[in-house]
């Protein structure tokens, strides 16, 4: 009989380690999910890996149009800009359109036509407006990642991986327009001399309730990518995909692993682990002791596992010789669960620690020679 309850539990264990295992597998060669307010990643799978990105790419050149022009400035088309195949939304010659509309036209049906032109207006020519790409990718440490033009159409300089194009997708969220015409479904747009109405392209704004974005692509070389931001309760996620066989496997991978995320994590506060207090002796110094304090408040995302095995450490000099000059490094301090640091700020002298003069310790001897005679 105790065998037979000792083997129950056992197969409970097994059939629960394979229903993980199988939770979590899916056939796009590379993925990954991380937490959209902190940038910690929940899920991988070959997330830095290089790939070509399609019309992801419209991510960035998004970003750019937005950092660089007003909403309501009027850009005058190209020609080079209009007619240059794939998505298009049928952008004509010297026609005059707001950079809001070329937004619209970039995010919801993925136009080619209106990401060349943002290129000309802003780059005056595809190589200088890839260069103010690269540079873009180089200020946020997108370090696997090269732009070769605006829109994504395959070229062996343009990849990027699942992972940068997640942080990507991060800060291009961090701008309220941009945030609010990825979640938009459609919208009647206006293009100069015609008007047209838009849908999104990413259908999992219609097919699953918890999708608030982001952006389709497709090209052959690229195969379908999806970049899908989605929120449940406080916990904001964003899901990258690259590289699937059909554009209904680019949707299902990604609603996996997103669901999969939100079955595991919720948003923790972890400000009670951020509670600093340094209190480091002076040695020779005008001061017995270097007191100060600090407090941060900070959510993040974890298993309720990895939050009951969060630990702090922290590294500070142990003694202070006078003079010691504010900004001189004194010690850092980390909390972490496992080997993953979640946190790290590095402290500095925020006064000048300055050395005793003979006068100082005449005064002090004074003080001491009063303190034992009243102690008498």
């Amino acid at each position: 009989m105790k065998r037979k309850i000792i083997l129950f539990f056992i197969l409970i264990v097994v059939f629960n380690m394979f229903s993980n295992i199988f939770a979590t597998e899916i056939s796009s060669p590379s993925a990954v999910v991380i937490c959209e307010d902190t940038g910690r990643v929940l899920y991988d799978k070959n997330s830095k890996e290089k790939r070509k990105m399609a019309s992801l790419t419209k991510v960035m050149t998004s970003i750019l149009l937005i950092e660089n022009c007003k909403l309501d400035e009027q850009i005058k088309i190209a020609k080079e800009a209009c007619y240059i195949g794939g998505s298009e939304v049928g952008l004509k010659p010297n026609d005059t359109v707001s950079a809001e509309s070329l937004l619209y036209g970039m995010l919801l049906p993925s136009g080619n036509d209106c990401a060349m032109a943002v290129a000309y207006h802003i780059g005056g020519n595809i190589e200088n407006f890839a260069n103010l790409m690269n540079a873009k990718a180089t200020e946020l440490g997108l370090e696997d990642t090269h732009f070769a033009n605006p829109h994504g159409l395959d070229n062996d300089e343009h990849y990027s991986s699942a992972y940068s194009l997640a942080i990507l997708a991060k800060y291009a969220l961090s701008y309220p327009k941009i945030a609010e015409i990825v979640s938009t479904n459609e919208k009647d747009v206006n293009f100069g001399s015609f008007n047209k109405h838009l849908t999104n392209t990413n259908a999992l704004l219609r097919t699953y309730d918890k999708a608030t974005g982001v952006k389709t692509g497709f090209t052959n070389g690229a195969n379908r990518c999806l970049i899908a931001s989605a929120t449940q309760d406080e916990l904001n996620l964003i899901g990258v995909v690259l590289g699937s066989d059909t554009s209904q496997t680019r949707f299902n991978d990604t609603k996996t692993i997103l669901e999969d995320t939100f079955s595991k994590y919720k948003l923790f506060d972890i400000s009670n682990f951020l509670n600093v207090y340094i209190n480091i002796p002076i040695i020779k110094g005008k001061d017995e002791r270097y007191i100060f304090s600090y407090s941060e408040n900070k959510k993040e995302a974890l298993t309720q596992e990895e939050y009951d095995k969060i630990y702090v450490s922290q590294n500070f000099l142990d003694k202070i010789e006078a003079p010691m000059y504010a900004g001189t490094y004194i010690g850092t301090y980390k909390v972490s669960v496992d080997d993953e640091v979640l946190y790290s700020k590095d402290f500095y002298l925020s006064q000048d620690i300055l050395k005793k003069t003979p006068l100082d310790y005449f005064i002090s001897s004074i003080k001491n020679m009063f303190n034992k005679l009243e102690a008498i």
